[in-house]
Order: structure tokens, then C-alpha cells, then sequence
């Protein structure tokens, strides 16, 4: 069996459909961080959130059909962690509340290209 090589007009027409995809999603997202950004938390939840601890992230290939996981590891820190992935399909995933150490995946053979976190003691 041949396999066909896709011509260089092809690989920049996937290029750019890739970059107007990634575009699109990073607007949508900035519109609801501002969206976010406006409801006001109770006083209880903002004072649990801890935004001076510092954790280390990773991202790795190696869930389901190589989907895309990102780590946050918070060793030591004596905090609870969530972990957001951002696919390449232009989803997202967190992972639940978790001590000191939380992994979210990407849906099946799904890329990841970020990852952050949040914490709270």
C-alpha cells in the first residue's frame, strides 16, 4: 500500500485551520475569564484559595491512545491542588480536589499543550 504524501499547499491549509481553531478558542476563553472574573466568591471560598504557593507541572502522552495528562505536583506544600488540562481539540479538564499532588487527562488520543492549577488549604 502507497501512503500519499499531502503537498506543502496542504500542510499550511491544516496549518492555518490549526491556528484559526487555537485563535478561536483563546478569545472564547479570555471572554469567560472576564465573564468569571466578575462573579465575587463568598468570604469563606476566597479566603481558602492560597495564591502564593508554588507547584511544579508536567505533561505527559501517556494516557488512553496517548491522550495528553497534565500533572501538578505540590510535594510538601500542604495544599490541596486542581489540575486543568487544555486539549488540542480546544477542551478542557480538571481533575478533582486532591493533596499536595493531581492529574487531569485528555479525552482519548486527544494532545494537551497546557496546564495550570489551582490551590487551596
Amino acid at each position: 500500500m502507497v501512503r500519499r504524501v499531502p503537498d506543502l499547499a496542504e500542510k499550511g491549509e491544516r496549518i492555518v485551520r490549526t491556528f484559526t481553531r487555537m485563535a478561536t478558542v483563546a478569545l472564547s476563553t479570555a471572554a469567560a475569564a472576564t465573564a468569571v472574573a466578575t462573579v465575587s466568591l463568598p468570604a469563606a471560598s476566597a479566603a481558602e484559595v492560597s495564591a502564593a504557593v508554588t507547584c511544579q507541572t508536567g505533561i505527559d502522552s501517556r494516557g488512553p491512545g496517548g491522550a495528553g495528562r497534565g500533572h501538578t505536583w505540590c510535594t510538601g506544600k500542604r495544599v490541596y491542588v486542581q489540575t486543568t488540562v487544555y486539549c488540542d481539540n480546544g477542551s478542557s479538564s480538571k481533575s478533582a480536589w486532591l493533596w499536595e499532588y493531581s492529574k487531569a487527562e485528555c479525552q482519548y488520543g486527544i494532545k494537551a499543550y497546557k496546564v495550570s492549577y489551582a490551590t487551596r488549604t
